[in-house]
């Protein structure tokens, strides 16, 4: 019997408390802070919220800032002596003007930080689409891939903010944190720039991916085969990546 001493209707339970919860009420969506916890500690999960709604321009515009600040606390010490480094390997040799280097660099630097940041995204969400939506017949948009590869990008982003510090310590920006670490001299083979091209953060930022690519599939891209087909495009990237260095002798630009 309820209140009024009618009968409760068939599967009624009495009320506890103020009363039943509002089963239509939305759920919150996770902010900026929650998805970047997500990327870390569960990626798959996050890419099952990217399936409805997919922010990128500001998860990825954040990460081109931070990246521009972590760029500009190298000291300019340090930053010259890579430059004249660089440029002395060059077969032509030109006139270095440490003033103008150093201006000329921090401009241009921080401008490829910028745009770079935003074109390797729009690149990188490109060739997912190809893959998980030509090869393996997905229906996800490109805005939800680039939004997936926009968060992505935090883990990268862990990785700078890590590597500025032993710049400055070895006094040496051109220092990676790749396997070639493993060699006993720098990479001068394409083996070893290859090696030079495959990091830590690199692998961790593929995998979680692959497995945001597999929550916006809905289930439909097993976590195993969206890791593995994202770390497989990362070793081509490296494959290619390690061209250019090797050809001219470590020169990146």
């Amino acid at each position: 019997m309820n209140m009024e001493g009618q009968p409760y209707e068939t599967g009624q339970a009495p009320e506890r408390g103020a009363g039943p919860p509002d089963s239509g009420a939305a759920t919150p969506e996770p902010g900026l802070v929650q998805r970047v916890l997500l990327v870390f500690m569960s990626p798959t999960k996050l890419g099952e919220i990217l399936r409805g709604r997919q922010p990128w321009f500001w998860t990825l515009a954040i990460v081109a800032v931070v990246s521009v600040v972590l760029f500009f606390l190298v000291p300019s010490d340090i930053f010259l002596e890579t430059m004249r480094e660089q440029a002395a390997r060059r077969p032509q040799g030109q006139e270095f003007d440490p003033e103008s280097a150093l201006r000329m660099g921090r401009i241009l630097g921080s401008i490829g930080w910028l745009l770079g940041t935003f074109i390797a995204a729009a690149v990188v969400a490109g060739v997912v689409y190809l893959v998980f939506n030509v090869m393996f017949g997905g229906d996800l948009t490109y805005k939800q891939h680039l939004s997936a590869v926009s968060h992505m990008y935090w883990i990268n982003m862990l990785g700078l903010i890590l590597l500025v510090p032993l710049w400055i310590a070895q006094e040496d920006m051109q220092v990676r944190l790749g396997l070639g670490l493993l060699l006993p001299d720098e990479p001068s083979s394409y083996f070893g720039h290859v090696l030079n091209s495959i990091n830590l953060f690199g692998v961790w930022s593929a995998a979680a991916l692959g497995a945001m690519e597999s929550g916006l599939s809905g289930g439909r891209i097993s976590l195993g085969k969206g890791i593995w087909t994202v770390l497989a495009l990362y070793l081509l990237w490296a494959l290619i990546s390690a061209v250019w260095p090797t050809i001219t002798g470590g020169v990146m630009g």
